[in-house]
């Protein structure tokens, strides 16, 4: 009997675990309203470095996934240094964990909670 019980206790404990890991999943964007933009840019730049990234009226509202190019390195007269052609992106992941979206950077495993975003679950 102890051990059917240990038995239950342990199943209940893994699907525990698989619920939470399931806690956090891809998401798109309902809407971009001006603020969530703003974080958006905001944690993009903390990543990726710069001033600001050009982002498109419906980031992520069709993907959970973005990817930011690197700027290519140029010389004095503006043109591509050699070597430096194949730059990887930066990715970026918008989960819904709750009623909260998240916007993860996967590479340094940052995220930021968009406050006031509206999202749901990504279409599979």
């Amino acid at each position: 009997m102890r051990a059917f019980a240990l038995l239950l206790s342990c199943c209940a404990a893994m699907l525990a675990a698989c619920q939470h890991s399931r806690a956090a999943e891809p998401a798109v964007l309902s809407s971009v309203e001006p603020g969530v933009r703003q974080q958006l840019n905001e944690f993009i730049v903390s990543i990726v470095g710069g001033t600001s990234v050009t982002l498109a009226d419906d980031v992520l509202m069709h993907s959970a996934e973005l990817f930011i190019e690197q700027r290519m390195p140029v010389d004095s007269q503006g043109r591509p240094l050699d070597g430096r052609h194949s730059l990887p992106s930066y990715r970026f992941v918008l989960v819904k964990a709750g009623d909260s979206c998240i916007l993860q950077h996967p590479g340094s495993g940052k995220s930021v909670r968009l406050s006031g975003a509206r999202c749901q679950l990504a279409p599979r």
